[in-house]
């Protein structure tokens, strides 16, 4: 147990384990690994090197970055492009997550020159190399594709629905709010769960399975917040445990790393404040 921990901490390579089994969801399989063609160079075209973490479980062999290069006058401005670019026309091997390319959908989170983004976000960089690697202190399902079923477990573990003791006053009809209550779900109820905070969290990284994470955490004060929600106090015990919530230290890496420029620090913080005050 230790070791694995380890492991999982100080690494972003996968463990070999044939324990290590998940399903992949929203991938992009390929099929069996094959030499990657080589990218020709045009005369006055404009390189750029991209640095791509590759693993695939079934070689042994160790993780690698594997190099490609390609034209950007011949590829779009994000590194997405990039990305489907290599795929089609270099190497069908290699495999990502992507889904709606508009930054809804939180399927293409990866780890970027060191930060993470979601690569439909992210413009290619200037400079003649960029790194991509997965999300990091996730366990690797397959070169930029992550295992995500300890982070949706968490999500799922706060009830992230509308829960009510009574029936609405108006039988058939919606539970009104008003402008004043709705505006308090601002900044909270745009995560996508892309996973790009929880993976920037240095205690996420040291306690995956006993802390929430930012992202959690956040959505557990959507539903705490919510007017029409009548399970303030027991959302509020659900999550008054010395791991489930006070492993937050305020480092804010998570509002550093949100591509919807959310802040789930300060959404922890409320529910700290929270349990403080409510009897």
């Amino acid at each position: 147990m230790a070791n694995g921990l380890v492991r999982r901490v100080i690494t972003r390579f996968p463990l070999t384990s044939p324990a290590a089994r998940v399903i992949i969801n929203r991938s992009h399989a390929s099929g069996a690994q094959t030499p990657p063609a080589k990218s020709e160079s045009k005369p006055g075209g404009d390189l750029k090197t991209f640095q791509i973490y590759r693993w695939n479980p079934d070689n042994p062999d160790k993780p690698k970055l594997q190099e490609y290069k390609i034209d950007l006058k011949e590829c779009g401005p994000m590194v997405l492009d990039a990305l489907i670019k290599i795929k089609n026309e270099i190497d069908p091997t290699l495999t990502f997550r992507r889904s709606c390319r508009e930054g809804i959908c939180g399927s293409c989170a990866m780890n970027i020159d060191g930060g993470n983004e979601l690569a439909c976000l992210k413009k290619i960089s200037k400079g003649p190399s960029s790194m991509i690697s997965p999300l990091p202190h996730m366990f690797v399902i397959k070169d930029l594709v992550v295992d995500m079923t300890n982070f949706y477990n968490q999500y799922k573990s706060i009830e992230p629905w509308l829960k009510r003791k009574n029936p609405p006053s108006t039988p058939g009809k919606e539970i009104l709010q008003s402008k004043e209550d709705r505006k308090k779900l601002d900044g909270m109820y745009e995560c996508i769960l892309c996973a790009c905070c929880s993976t920037s969290c240095p205690s996420y990284w040291w306690n995956p399975e006993s802390y929430l994470g930012p992202a959690a955490l956040l959505h557990a004060n959507r539903w705490i917040m919510d007017s029409r929600d009548e399970y303030t106090e027991e959302r509020l015990e659900a999550v008054n445990d010395e791991f489930k919530l006070y492993r937050c230290h305020t480092i804010l890496n998570c509002a550093k790393a949100c591509p919807k420029g959310l802040n789930p620090g300060k959404q922890i913080q409320n529910i700290k404040k929270l349990e403080m005050t409510t009897p």
